[in-house]
């Protein structure tokens, strides 16, 4: 280590507090140093310079092949943001390959960013499987669909399961997290929010859908997404990494499942009257680009009208609805923070929660959805 102005206090609290960092050491997780590094957005070699050790180092600890000394832990923790105690073993740990999980836009997404997104499951799990101790969730409940459904098949077999009337679906979010689907808004970095809008997997047990918020510029976009993972779940038991097919399929269900063929085609207009689609998809919660991509879909008009109608949609202002997703009550997903406030409520705080978990209290509260700011905090709707 070099030397640093730091260094002989970092020195008296190792020695002070050795016998803490001895235990750490003794049972030393290295797949937490990997889940740290990765979700500080760091390279083997970075956090190396940054603790004073080699990547090869780095690398050891990772593998399992050698443990960190006791006066590197503390530096660890600082640079990846994490307790020290995050480092030891014994408690929950899910483990995720990226390559287990639905992403949309993969051929954009690099592999760094592809890898933090699953290290962002793994920790809702062990955050979900942590309030699962305390408080009863909602039973997984998804239909079985038949092997060669088709989307709109599946789409209707899930509106028949769920027994969703006819008509728009109200409030998909707290649909699904009332199904036991969990349901989080969790942000990215600047750089890779352009390459990871969301992502979904059954890999860890219960069903979780992560979508991204800076991508989500409207409740629509986050209706149809939602609805877009929910086919993934339904008809992609394997995921194919960059599989167009899957893709459109996940598409073709989410449309179905929104704006149903036989509900919907009497609705639309003939030719593309934007204003009228505008309308439509206020009543039916989904956005112009979705009904006309349904039009189109349906052979209602040819793909030069449907070309001039996405020209003339962003030519002009008089259609561009970015509603916030705070909006639509019910669709903010709350089951997390619902759950850690019934927690709260029988003596189990979001402190208790930080502890067990070993994280920051600010990392429970992005987690948790915690609101950070003085927008007013809306209730779940079912």
């Amino acid at each position: 280590m070099t030397d640093s102005p730091d260094q002989p206090q970092l020195e008296l609290f190792v020695n002070a507090d050795r016998p803490r960092l001895s235990a750490v050491v003794d049972s030393f997780e290295p797949a937490r140093l990997t889940q740290a590094r990765v979700l500080a957005e760091m390279t083997k070699a970075e956090l190396a310079e940054q603790v004073g050790v080699s990547a090869a180092a780095i690398g050891q600890y990772e593998s399992g092949v050698n443990r960190p000394r006791t006066d590197l832990l503390p530096v660890l923790s600082k640079v990846l943001g994490v307790p020290i105690e995050y480092f030891a073993s014994g408690r929950p740990m899910g483990r995720l390959d990226a390559a287990n999980a639905h992403f949309r836009s993969l051929r954009s997404t690099r592999a760094k960013d592809r890898a933090k997104a699953a290290a962002h499951a793994e920790q809702i799990w062990e955050l979900t499987c942590a309030l699962e101790k305390r408080v009863r969730f909602p039973d997984v409940d998804l239909p079985t669909v038949a092997e060669g459904s088709s989307p709109e098949a599946a789409a209707q077999v899930l509106r028949s399961y769920w027994g969703i009337q006819r008509g728009p679906v109200p409030h998909l979010g707290a649909l699904m997290e009332s199904r036991g689907i969990v349901v989080c808004l969790i942000p990215m970095t600047d750089d890779a929010v352009t390459r990871v809008s969301a992502y979904s997997t059954d890999m860890l047990g219960r069903p979780l859908v992560v979508i991204t918020p800076e991508k989500v510029r409207s409740v629509y976009t986050f209706r149809f997404t939602c609805a877009h993972e929910l086919g993934h779940l339904l008809l992609h038991a394997n995921p194919l990494p960059g599989d167009r097919q899957q893709e459109r399929e996940a598409d073709q269900f989410a449309a179905e499942l929104l704006t149903p063929r036989a509900e919907i085609e009497p609705l639309l207009p003939r030719t593309m009257r934007l204003a009228a689609l505008d309308e439509l998809g206020r009543q039916w919660g989904v956005s112009i680009e979705s009904l006309i991509y349904r039009m189109g879909e349906l052979n209602l008009v040819t793909e030069t009208s449907i070309r001039r109608a996405h020209q003339r949609l962003h030519g002009t202002a008089d259609f561009r609805r970015d509603e916030p997703l705070t909006s639509y009550p019910g669709e903010i997903p709350t089951l997390l923070r619902d759950a850690a406030d019934v927690a709260d409520r029988h003596g189990f705080s979001r402190t208790d929660l930080a502890n067990e978990l070993c994280w920051t209290e600010r990392h429970v509260a992005d987690a948790l959805g915690d609101d950070a700011d003085s927008r007013p905090r809306l209730s779940i709707v079912r």
